[in-house]
């Protein structure tokens, strides 16, 4: 019996960005900036510093069950700042806490804000190297997120979400048709970085891979030739 090859654009994908032996393309410098710096955001929220001591332990946080109903309580902003740097801030030796391809991550991590301390609602952009937030656009932006997802949450009772966005243009010149790979690796290791630690928080978490991709994109205000949303993890208490 013969097995059907499968075909489609994902084994196109695999099959257009393979690396063969001879094959390799040419190393070049990159074009993008390994950082996204807003000039005129409403405002600067500095968070506050991440513990990296104690806590949960990783055998726990892995073994423990995931998700879990938020209830619709306020977060701290010291909760969002412990996530945000689980998620992609940087390790004590300047390298980013979650995985990535050649030490560069493509990676862009925004924040819609609903119920957290001491934060307006609204739409934010994390500052890795600085720890901060720069406030976008102001106003709760359930309404246009929930029209966007393709599965139902009840955003009522999330205080924030987690949004991942990417940029190839970080390794498309050095490493050929490896980039969008990268994206997704990227995403996902930082997703995953971002539930253990509500996990360890104590916090309900919902990762949400289905939605609209141009009305995320219009959401977060993105540049759609150069930046994609990839992935997005709800937050609650």
């Amino acid at each position: 019996m013969t097995t059907k090859k499968p075909r489609g654009i994902g084994v196109d994908f695999q099959a257009q960005t393979r690396y063969r032996r001879g094959q390799l393309p040419a190393s070049r410098s990159r074009v993008a900036p390994r950082f996204k710096v807003y000039a005129n955001p409403h405002e600067i929220a500095t968070l506050p510093a991440p513990q990296l001591k104690g806590g949960t332990g990783i055998w726990s946080a892995l073994s423990s069950a995931r998700g879990g109903e938020a209830e619709g309580g306020r977060i701290k902003q010291a909760q969002l700042s412990q996530l945000l740097w689980a998620a992609s801030g940087f390790t004590m030796g300047r390298e980013r806490v979650h995985l990535s391809a050649h030490g560069v991550s493509s990676l862009e991590t925004y924040v819609l804000a609903r119920n957290v301390q001491d934060l307006f609602a609204g739409v934010y952009h994390y500052d890795a190297r600085e720890h901060s937030l720069a406030h976008l656009d102001i106003g709760d932006p359930s309404e246009p997120l929930a029209a966007s997802l393709l599965a139902p949450l009840e955003l009522e009772t999330q205080a924030a979400v987690l949004c991942f966005t990417g940029i190839p243009l970080r390794h498309s010149t050095a490493e050929g048709g490896r980039a969008f790979r990268y994206l997704y690796l990227d995403a996902g290791a930082a997703a995953q970085d971002a539930i253990l630690a509500c996990t360890a928080l104590g916090l309900a978490s919902h990762f949400i891979a289905d939605f609209y991709d141009d009305e995320v994109s219009a959401l977060l205000q993105l540049d759609t030739r150069t930046e994609f949303p990839l992935c997005l993890v709800a937050l609650g208490s």
